[in-house]
């Protein structure tokens, strides 16, 4: 392995009071990977672009080096890492569980973040007997980690789906073939919104109008299904309900990113999302294997680092997506976040200090999830470099701090692996000096 990038899902965050105005980078205790950061290169990275607060995927696309003008959108990368076929007609869309009340006020978006694996599969077999109106189209849903999932609708020869709809959820618009993160305050209604068309077109209207059925059937059969009647009796919010959103027909014609970079990538993520958009670019896939409900977050980020040490010759680059402090961010909670914080560093970077004598390291993340918005933001993201024969050292932790002070600049995320790989070959180069 020459390259490790490392991506700590919605990582940055907004100073906050109850952090005594501090970020949870800054308060975690991130002693490891800021001894590496203070030692390399810092900047700062829009992922896809200034102004926009991206969903994880297209963040991802773009800091792969590739431009989201050429995506589909998520629903088919999503179903892709989650094993789902998708051919060039067929439409998918990424989906949660989600909690509804009589009138269909949306109660939680995630169901309570509690929906175990067992409970998400039975779920799953109980919508896959729904029968659409048509028989001209038939669907799969598939149940992927705790309350997300992804949908696939297969039309017959002739039957024309369209992926210029509306989302079926109140946190994410749809523009063009990606979805933008709003505030908590900018989605203010809890109403489960009806998928609408966005053109005039017969196809559009077609499958907002399908869509829209397919959801009152789910509501429907999702009311009567002994999983919520376990989990009423538990006091656990229903999931009654199920959002869609990120619709997208086929797969993005991409080069394969071995060809474009011209070395051996694979991957390292828990999420179907990155490991569709990994699949689509031809990375190899590399096996990790993580309790649904390890309590021990330390052990959990240590069998990561575990996993990238074991096959850090199978490959030239290695990308890394850790989810870790994008949850607690969505829901508000800055001292769990900070404590993912410092257990990612406690067990993940203070256990690979092995793999990095002869490794060129990028630390960054997708997007920010501030606490404070319990959402996705348009913030930069703070990106550090590290090797060992590094002569430049800019002295900076990786935080919000950076705000463009860093010898990397200020760049999109199209430019990150460019940006790194040049850095390699000067290090290599410094390394080579008598």
């Amino acid at each position: 392995m020459q390259y490790l990038l490392v991506v700590l899902d919605g990582a940055p965050d907004r100073p906050n009071p109850i952090l005594n105005g501090k970020t949870p980078l800054e308060y975690a205790k991130m002693k490891n990977l800021n001894r590496l950061a203070k030692n390399g290169l810092s900047g700062e990275m829009y992922s896809v672009g200034k102004g926009i607060a991206p969903e994880s995927d297209a963040a991802v696309f773009s800091i792969l080096g590739y431009n989201v003008k050429k995506y589909t959108g998520r629903g088919p990368l999503e179903s892709l890492g989650a094993g789902i076929k998708i051919n060039g007609n067929a439409l998918a869309l990424r989906t949660n569980f989600a909690t509804i009340d009589s009138k269909r006020h949306i109660i939680d978006r995630r169901a309570g973040r509690n929906v175990t694996a067992k409970e998400a599969k039975r779920l799953e077999k109980e919508i896959n007997t729904i029968k659409l109106n048509t028989s001209n189209i038939y669907f799969k849903f598939k149940a992927t980690v705790g309350h997300r999932g992804v949908v696939a609708f297969y039309p017959k020869k002739g039957i024309k789906l369209s992926a210029n709809i509306s989302n079926g959820d109140v946190a994410y618009v749809k523009k063009g073939s990606i979805s933008i993160a709003l505030t908590k305050k900018e989605a203010s209604t809890a109403l489960l919104p009806k998928i609408k068309p966005l053109d005039n077109s017969k196809s559009a209207s077609f499958t907002a109008h399908m869509l829209n059925d397919f959801i009152d059937k789910i509501i429907d059969k999702l009311a009567e299904s002994r999983v919520n009647k376990e989990r009423r009796k538990k006091g656990l919010p229903e999931a009654n309900a199920l959002l869609l959103r990120d619709a997208g027909i086929g797969l993005p014609k991409v080069e394969p990113i071995n060809k474009k970079f011209g070395i051996k990538f694979a991957f390292i993520t828990e999420m179907p999302v990155e490991t569709g958009i990994a699949k689509l670019l031809g990375m190899k896939k590399i096996n990790l294997k993580i309790k649904e409900k390890e309590k021990n977050k330390v052990e959990e980020y240590k069998a990561i680092a575990e996993v990238v040490r074991r096959n850090a010759s199978s490959c030239d680059f290695m990308y890394v997506h850790i989810k870790g402090p994008d949850e607690p961010g969505h829901d508000g909670d800055a001292i769990e976040k900070a404590r993912r914080l410092s257990a990612i560093d406690s067990g993940f970077f203070a256990n690979i200090a092995s793999v990095l004598d002869n490794v060129v390291m990028c630390v960054t993340a997708d997007h920010a999830t501030p606490c404070t918005l319990k959402a996705h933001s348009a913030d930069p993201i703070p990106v550090a470099f590290y090797c060992k024969n590094s002569i430049k050292k800019d002295n900076m932790p990786l935080d919000e701090k950076i705000d463009g002070k860093g010898s990397l600049g200020i760049f999109t995320g199209t430019m990150l692996i460019p940006k790194l790989i040049a850095f390699g070959n000067k290090c290599i180069k410094q390394k080579e000096q008598p």
